[in-house]
């Protein structure tokens, strides 16, 4: 019986749950249980021998309920992975329009902008409350809002050329995923 378990786990037809006092990928107090997450299919297939689940999210979206909704499946996503014993590296890379909703102060915005760009931010700031999520606006983009590296929200840093960004994180394993 022994070996037949032992054959299961190493041929991948069984999976192995690690025993208690192991490390979790990411704290669980960031994910809620889910209502429906029993009878949620898994990802086991796609997911077989990931432990560390990498995605630079290219966010380009300059309406701010669309990219609510959209940042709404990125926090379902990171929830995900962590629920299938992944663990989440995520970096949320702005520019376009969408680094005009990382102002600070959002008398700096449209009044047709304020409420949704409040709404992002909110999200945003969920985000940067979890391990392994970090977030960058790009500079050329910045230069076009106008909007100046003091001014951006708190947690999100500035960088050079946001396509450098992806360039360089994909060299290191980051799946590039389009938010337009």
């Amino acid at each position: 019986m022994l070996k037949k378990i032992f054959l299961l786990l190493v041929l991948g037809l069984l999976p192995f749950t690690p025993l208690a006092g192991g490390a979790d990928p990411a704290p669980a107090e960031y994910c809620q249980a889910d209502e429906d997450g029993e009878k949620r299919p898994g990802d086991r297939a796609a997911l077989a021998g990931v432990e560390v689940g990498r995605i630079f999210w290219d966010v380009t979206i300059a309406d701010p309920w669309a990219l609510a909704g959209r940042l709404g499946v990125i926090e379902e996503t990171y929830c995900d992975m962590v629920r299938q014993g992944v663990t989440p590296e995520m970096v949320l890379a702005f520019r376009g329009g969408a680094t005009r909703l990382l102002n600070a102060d959002p008398q700096h915005l449209p009044e047709e902008l304020r409420e949704g760009a409040a709404e992002v931010q909110r999200h945003l700031q969920t985000m940067l409350e979890r391990p392994g999520v970090q977030m960058e606006a790009c500079y050329i983009a910045m230069g076009r809002v106008p909007l100046e590296p003091e001014n951006l929200m708190p947690g999100v840093k500035a960088v050079g050329n946001t396509f450098l960004s992806a360039m360089g994180y994909g060299q290191k394993g980051y799946v590039s995923i389009p938010i337009y």
